[in-house]
């Protein structure tokens, strides 16, 4: 029986297909609506965090702008900081996660021009931000989300083009991409017995691979129960690296900030502990001496391959939460809506 997580994750494609043009119209407007702004500052939560992350590293190399990440718990109770000269971007699935509205608000209070991106157009983030911008995803049943991190990711890219001198290189192919990666990742044979150690494992990622990990790690500990954590590669050769060992995964997503020397150190390093490690890598960087390697069916620009990289990783989760007998579309303990500022 399908579940709703893997229908969900099917319908990917022809979601980003059909908002594609809409929201390309509306993310050009947010360069007029920010023309005067110093910094962007984005406020965020769970999956649609790692979305922030993963549009901070974009606007950065390609426009050049500065991405903060707010902290919501600093706007709660009527506190608030001061946001002279801030853009703000609020990002919530729901439109309703009270840390985000309130940030939403504050910058409202003090002029500044707020953008928001949501599933929910009649949500107080969608009802307060001076530029709504739908993700058009329809309801999302499972509680680990997949098509809306998508939606979002292509929103958030299609404005850091619009915010760039030029555009940004193969945008319109953000769709078919995903489309071709979930067929891909639906029916490949996935190393699922190196990844499901007892002690679970570790996702590293390094620039926009490490939105990837943060999102991959995420969806790997809601759906499977599996203990996953993300580590930009500096951080985690600095410390966390000594706590793995037997029992344990590394699972390298690996983008053009990851060089071929610091990928080859990270699998030493970690096969000396007696971790499993798997690389996942698109098909033009070389083979590397790891357990296991997923090679993306295709190349594509460096901004988009970590879109990929999520894609996997949700089928992963998909197939381990199978494999591991948990209920796949209701992660215990887990809600759809964060409540908590």
């Amino acid at each position: 029986m399908t579940t709703n997580f893997e229908a969900e994750i099917r319908s990917q494609g022809a979601i980003l297909a059909a908002r594609t043009a809409r929201s390309r119209e509306l993310a050009n407007q947010t360069k007029q609506l920010w023309r005067d702004v110093k910094y962007l500052l984005v406020a965020a939560r769970g999956s649609s965090d790692n979305a922030a992350l993963y549009f901070q590293y974009v606007v950065g190399q390609h426009a050049k702008r500065v991405v903060a990440l707010a902290t919501p718990s600093l706007f709660e109770n009527g506190q608030s900081l001061t946001l002279s000269g801030a853009g703000v971007l609020a990002i919530s699935q729901s439109g309703r996660s009270p840390g985000i509205v309130d940030v939403v608000y504050s910058a409202k209070e003090q002029n500044c021009p707020t953008v928001g991106v949501t599933n929910f157009a009649n949500s107080p983030v969608g009802e307060s931000c001076d530029l709504l911008i739908g993700l058009e995803a329809g309801t999302e049943v499972a509680i680990a989300s997949t098509k809306t991190f998508t939606a979002t990711a292509q929103a958030l890219v299609q404005i850091a083009s619009a915010l760039g001198e030029t555009e940004l290189e193969g945008i319109d192919g953000f769709a078919t991409y995903i489309d071709s990666v979930v067929e891909f990742a639906l029916n490949a044979e996935l190393p699922l017995d190196l990844l499901n150690q007892d002690r679970g494992f570790t996702v590293v990622g390094r620039g926009v691979g490490m939105a990837a990990a943060a999102e991959i790690a995420l969806k790997i500990r809601e759906v499977t129960g599996l203990k996953a954590e993300a580590y930009s590669a500096a951080d985690f050769v600095h410390g966390p690296i000594g706590a793995d060992g037997d029992h344990a995964a590394l699972m390298l997503v690996v983008t053009d900030e990851m060089s071929d020397e610091l990928v080859a150190k990270l699998l030493s390093d970690c096969s000396a502990k007696g971790m499993r490690t798997v690389v996942v890598r698109s098909p033009d960087r070389q083979s590397f001496s790891a357990n296991a390697e997923i090679v993306l069916p295709e190349q594509a620009p460096n901004w988009l391959i970590p879109m990929g990289h999520v894609v996997v990783g949700q089928v992963l989760a998909l197939r381990l939460g199978t494999l591991r007998g948990r209920p796949i579309d209701t992660a215990p303990g887990l809600a759809k809506v964060t409540l908590i500022a």
